[in-house]
């Protein structure tokens, strides 16, 4: 008897011991499958995840009521339609816009920070600052949006009636002229730099805190020449406050066809044409980056945003982002030479 229980007690051991082992790695199996799992689902990129999924914040490098505040605020609510999404201006001003820039530049590139970037913050700072915190390069164009008429308009005290009138003015007064600007660097500046220069003429510049500030030292006669807004000048003109001598652009403008530009006055190639786009930082994902470049040109072809365009004197810009890029590239040549002759590298 003694002899089978021994037996059997071994025999017990043998049979239920890779049992339990057996059980034991099933588990151990089971739950690193979980482990696996769960990692998997939370290292997804953010690429697969819904956009977008919650609101969208759209940086102005200026301050509210300007020219990219308005289009900004034009193409949120075609956004938040399109994309489904509330979206949120954030207004970022400073050093000629490239604080904005910067904070976009830095952002996380999921698609839900953008900029509403220009001539100033993406062609300008790059040739005025050596210390700029970002590179264009930081910031991918996702599309044209707008460019800003010019005109070119002297004081009404000034008895002139186009730029030839104008030169001979100037030139009989050297060194007495003066022209206003929205600050040192802005496109303001340089459109007067590039016309002072192709008519070698001598003025002195009175930079302001914004164009706006110039206004009503223009209408009185405490200086004489700006370059701003076409659709800022024309009222001045209707009133007979200002004189309005040429517009800056490649071509006429429908409001005020009757205004010649600065090439059709003796300057071939002459042009200045502040733009915007929207930009989003570079790192964000192409399908991200392509529905946003979608969400825009439905928005360029929106009734609101065309109302916008229209009522304040803009020409639509629904250029690729490829093709931004490339205006970008021309434009910073093109000014290179205008900052370098006027001295105004790091200006600002």
């Amino acid at each position: 008897m003694s002899m089978i229980l021994r037996q059997a007690t071994p025999r017990k051991s043998i049979e239920t011991m890779p049992r339990a082992r057996v059980s034991w790695r099933r588990g151990i199996a089971r739950a690193g499958s979980i482990a696996l799992a769960g990692y998997a689902l939370a290292s997804q990129p953010l690429a697969a995840q819904p956009y977008p999924n919650r609101a969208i914040h759209i940086v102005v490098a200026a301050e509210p009521g300007g020219q990219s505040d308005l289009m900004a605020r034009a193409i949120a609510t075609s956004f938040t339609r399109t994309l489904g999404q509330p979206v949120v201006i954030e207004n970022r001003t400073g050093s000629g816009g490239t604080i904005g820039a910067h904070n976009v530049a830095q952002a996380r590139a999921d698609g839900h920070t953008l900029l509403i970037g220009g001539i100033n913050n993406m062609v300008l700072a790059t040739l005025l600052r050596s210390d700029l915190p970002y590179a264009p390069a930081d910031l991918l164009p996702l599309g044209g949006m707008i460019r800003v008429l010019y005109g070119i308009a002297v004081t009404s005290r000034i008895p002139v009636k186009d730029l030839a009138e104008f030169a001979a003015y100037a030139r009989a007064h050297p060194g007495e002229v003066s022209f206003a600007s929205g600050g040192t660097g802005s496109s303001s500046q340089l459109a007067i730099e590039l016309l002072k220069s192709r008519l070698a003429l001598d003025m002195f510049h009175v930079p302001y805190r914004g164009i706006l500030a110039a206004m009503p030292d223009l209408v009185s006669g405490r200086v004489d020449m700006l370059a701003t807004d076409l659709a800022l000048l024309l009222p001045l003109e209707k009133a007979g406050s200002i004189h309005l001598l040429a517009v800056g652009g490649a071509r006429r403008a429908s409001a005020a066809p009757q205004i010649p530009t600065v090439a059709e006055q003796g300057l071939p190639g002459y042009a200045v044409e502040p733009w915007y786009g929207l930009f989003a930082p570079v790192r964000i994902p192409k399908e991200i980056a392509d529905t946003l470049s979608r969400a825009l040109a439905e928005a360029l072809r929106s009734d609101e945003v065309r109302k916008v365009v229209l009522a304040q004197g803009y020409e639509p810009m629904p250029l690729s982002g490829e093709a931004l890029r490339a205006l970008a590239a021309e434009e910073t040549k093109k000014y290179a030479a205008i900052v370098e002759a006027a001295g105004l590298r790091n200006s600002q």
